[in-house]
């Protein structure tokens, strides 16, 4: 599987509510970055994070995808990602992606938002 393809069945996973497959697409250290916050390294962290923010339990994610490039091992998305609370309520954030898969397996994963417009959404939950 190219990994422009694991990064798309990724998307899906998300789409798909299903937690546990989207973290079986992560290397068990991964390298997680949501800039400007800080660094999350390894599966068990990455997936802790997901929980903490509700995703899979209390939000439901929406991911369109905007555009794709792959150079290698490395993949680019553009992306809004969307989030909705079991009460309906939504939050949605442009952002761009930056993905590095080896053997099918994301290694390294940065996503790159504007932090202010996703702290004014989350506080109006």
């Amino acid at each position: 599987m190219s990994p422009m393809q694991t990064i798309l069945d990724f998307i899906a996973a998300w789409n798909d509510n299903d937690m546990d497959r989207v973290h079986e697409f992560m290397a068990e250290d991964i390298f997680y970055h949501n800039v400007p916050m800080e660094p999350i390294v390894g599966r068990t962290a990455a997936r802790e994070f997901a929980d903490a923010f509700g995703v899979g339990s209390k939000m439901k994610a929406d991911w369109k995808l905007i555009s794709i490039a792959e150079n290698g091992e490395h993949v680019l998305t553009e992306r809004l990602d969307s989030f909705t609370t079991s009460e309906g309520k939504k939050i949605s954030v442009p952002l761009m992606g930056s993905f590095r898969v080896r053997d099918g397996l994301i290694t390294e994963w940065r996503d790159y938002f504007d932090l202010p417009t996703f702290e004014r959404q989350v506080a109006a939950l």
